[in-house]
């Protein structure tokens, strides 16, 4: 935790394997994140990046010294148009063993978009309400995170091993998610994903997303 006055943010590794820091901010503007990315550079940390921001959001860190690094293309899907139910099985996993999850995770992501269990902690906690969503069986080969919003829901994570992706599965979690967001009262899904990931797109594409004209963005202080 980084605190100055009644400024705050929170600092943590990026993950495991990219030895650089990932830095939220809870409340501050230019000047403390200018402070942040700088006490963290001496800190030993090679460069300091934001959580994906929409363009609204970004002017603080722009004015901080941060610059323009990935960026993130958005789709949604409206919910009042008919979900398909999976085809694979898929459950809710009341209290998710992260260690579990996170060895889902790594596989299925090169290096730079790993998450670890701090990572993935964070995409449960962003929303009021979250759940975590397993498919396979008998053990588990792909996950998602599904968050719910004020009328928004949220696909924050998904994943499939790489041996079992083209089988389903992957299909199966975004009809679950939908499903459950929908259930909660949420009129449209929300998610990410890398600009080039054309199964990616292809997947969300057949299942009613559409991209839109946003884009998320991460900015680095280096």
């Amino acid at each position: 935790m980084l605190r100055q006055g009644l400024s705050k943010a929170v600092a943590r590794p990026w993950n495991r394997d990219v030895d650089e820091a990932h830095l939220a901010l809870i409340r501050g503007g230019p000047g403390f994140l200018a402070e942040c990315g700088a006490e963290l550079r001496s800190l030993g940390a090679p460069a300091v990046s934001s959580p994906p921001l929409p363009e609204h959001a970004a002017g603080p860190w722009v004015e901080a010294g941060y610059r323009p690094a990935e960026s993130l293309e958005v789709f949604s899907r409206d919910l009042s148009e008919r979900i398909p139910e999976a085809e694979r099985p898929t459950r809710v996993i009341r209290h998710p063993d992260w260690q579990a999850i996170e060895d889902l995770d790594r596989p299925a992501f090169e290096p730079r978009w790993r998450l670890d269990t701090e990572g993935l902690r964070d995409a449960f906690s962003a929303t009021p309400v979250a759940a975590v969503i397993v498919t396979g069986e008998p053990e588990p080969v792909g996950f998602a995170i599904v968050g719910q919003g004020a009328i928004a829901g949220y696909l924050q994570r998904i994943a499939v091993v790489p041996d079992r992706q083209g089988e389903g599965f992957g299909r199966a979690l975004v009809r679950a998610s939908l499903q459950w967001a929908k259930r909660r009262g949420a009129r449209h899904m929300l998610l990410n994903t890398l600009p080039g990931n054309s199964a990616a797109a292809k997947l969300y594409g057949d299942e009613g997303f559409e991209r839109i004209d946003d884009e998320l963005r991460l900015y680095r202080y280096a």
